[in-house]
């Protein structure tokens, strides 16, 4: 059994997904469909120099999830179908259209406006990764401004919440003995309660998005599940910016046997060395690496 597994926003890179984009004709013709959506200059973005235009959320957004698609694309060109997909976080929407659930144009189409929303509806905040402690002591030291925004590892679980309320959580983390409290650059408290108004905005947009029963096996990271009824997943899409990411049950869930991070970086293959029982992820996020899989992996 082989997973697809897609990382999310701060996984993008400048150039990802060029030697793929200059190699292939066919998957070109994604970075060609997702440019035509999208209203500034999506090529230049991804393949210019402007590092802090990429990182935009309105850019960093569409552009990793058609480079996503666009890979995943290529491996089931060359025969490295998945038996299981998966996504972190912004990761999900790929991993539906790899998935067979949803067309690419409306998962651009979603995209863009999920990116919009997280930029517009931001309120103050912020988020922090915290290493050494279990999630259970981490929630117990929250106050009720901050909470759990992603079980990413037994020991690695991110906080999100208001600026004064970090600094507080923060304080009663180390007492308990958090090994690092990290502050992230992130441009709001993503992943909580304060993205409520956000999400009530995507929400409004799902209702004609047109989700099908997945051909592969998808595990929503919102759930930590399995998923298979597209009203399900149309939900938890929309309770994506207020729910925490439940990596570690995706994890746990997907019971693959090869996985592949498809996407730039490794991200998702460094979190699972540090999930027990976990298969260890290969990076899929270059046109070498993939086609080293090739060679290695059955079909």
């Amino acid at each position: 059994m082989t997973a697809f597994l897609f990382p999310g926003q701060g996984s993008q890179k400048l150039g990802m997904g060029q030697d793929f984009y200059t190699h292939d004709s066919a998957v070109r013709s994604y970075f060609d469909r997702a440019a035509a959506l999208f209203s500034g200059d999506l090529l230049s973005a991804l393949f210019g120099e402007d590092k802090a235009a990429l990182n935009d959320t309105r850019v960093a957004q569409p552009a990793l999830l058609t480079v996503e698609v666009a890979i995943a694309q290529y491996l089931k060109e060359h025969g490295l179908t998945p038996t299981v997909c998966a996504g972190h976080s912004l990761g999900e929407i790929p991993a539906l259209v790899a998935a067979e659930a949803l067309p690419f144009e409306a998962a651009v189409h979603f995209t863009l406006e999920r990116a919009r929303l997280m930029s517009e509806n931001v309120p103050e905040g912020g988020m922090a990764a915290v290493m050494g402690l279990t999630p259970e002591v981490i929630e117990a030291c929250l106050p009720d401004s901050v909470q759990i925004a992603n079980y990413n590892a037994p020991n690695q679980t991110i906080i999100s919440g208001t600026t004064a309320g970090l600094e507080q959580a923060q304080t009663a983390l180390k007492e308990a003995g958090a090994k690092r409290v990290l502050p992230l650059r992130v441009s709001g408290p993503f992943h909580s309660q304060y993205m409520q108004s956000a999400a009530d905005a995507l929400r409004a947009t799902l209702t004609d998005i047109p989700l099908t029963t997945p051909k592969y096996r998808f595990v929503s990271s919102v759930s930590g599940r399995e998923e298979q009824a597209p009203e399900a997943i149309r939900k938890l899409l929309g309770d994506q910016l207020t729910a925490p990411v439940q990596w570690t049950g995706v994890m746990a869930t997907v019971q693959a046997q090869i996985a592949l991070e498809v996407g730039p970086g490794t991200v998702l293959k460094g979190l699972a060395s540090r999930i027990p029982d976990t298969p260890t992820v290969h990076a899929a996020g270059t046109l070498t690496q993939a086609q080293e899989l090739f060679h290695q992996m059955p079909r």
